[in-house]
């Protein structure tokens, strides 16, 4: 749980930018260094603060397709099971698998890959489309950025 107006400033600060210094932080917020560090100590504690990430672009990681795909699948364990080859598959075709979710209460999965290019993607479907149990895909393939909440 978040404190107060200056654990809302320091946690704006470092989702634009995890790497920045505490000082610079702390001369933002009118604040001393030790604040900030002991605030973002305790905010980690607590679970606030999970993690710091590096994003990345996937253009320049070559990248050219991503796309998330949602279907359904039969309910049984059987069926399940097959979605631990999903990064196998990936592998094999060139496409990195970023999440997969299931929504809750039925079967329905969404799966958000990327692709080295629309080929590799047409493989990665068609492989997806071998798994028993499988029905009802979409692809849905992003075209634009229009929000993104890292920005």
């Amino acid at each position: 749980m978040i404190d107060d107006k200056i654990d809302q400033e320091i946690l704006e600060i470092l989702s634009r930018d995890g790497r920045t210094k505490f000082t610079t932080i702390a001369k933002k917020i009118n604040r001393t260094e030790g604040t900030v560090r002991n605030r973002v100590r305790r905010l980690k504690e607590k679970g606030v603060i999970q993690g710091f990430r590096v994003v990345t672009d996937p253009e320049n990681l070559g990248f050219e397709k991503q796309a998330v795909i949602r279907f359904s699948m039969e309910s049984s364990y059987e069926a399940y099971s097959q979605l631990d080859q999903l990064p196998y598959i990936c592998q094999g075709a060139n496409c990195k698998l970023l999440s997969l979710y299931r929504s809750n209460g039925d079967s329905t999965f969404m799966l958000e890959v990327m692709s080295k290019s629309k080929q590799d993607l047409e493989f990665f479907i068609k492989e997806l489309n071998k798994f028993d149990g499988i029905d009802d895909l979409e692809i849905l393939e992003k075209e634009e950025k229009i929000y993104d909440h890292l920005a």
